[in-house]
């Protein structure tokens, strides 16, 4: 990782004991929204790629009979993953 995208991540900490049910959720949010404020992508193109993840698991789960067990935050880390792919900014792990 670029020692600009490391900076980013650090100025983007979170007090991840108010809002948020683990520090990674803190970080991933953190992230979005500097990636975001910085120009790198709109919050409305962000917020689409969200509902798009959410709506795709909602069909699955419909479909197979599962349960959602508090996965908004991993919807959420993959919308942005692949946002940030989208825009070249970084690859899909």
């Amino acid at each position: 990782m670029n020692t600009a995208l490391n900076n980013l991540i650090e100025a983007a900490r979170l007090d991840a004991d108010h809002v948020f049910s683990a520090p990674w959720e803190a970080r991933a949010f953190a992230i979005a929204l500097k990636l975001s404020e910085a120009g790198h992508f709109s919050w409305d193109e962000f917020r689409d790629r969200l509902i798009a993840e959410v709506g795709a698991s909602d069909r699955i789960r419909a479909r197979d009979g599962t349960s959602d067990c508090g996965e908004y935050y991993e919807h959420f880390l993959r919308a942005l993953e692949r946002l940030l792919a989208e825009k070249g900014i970084a690859p899909v792990p």
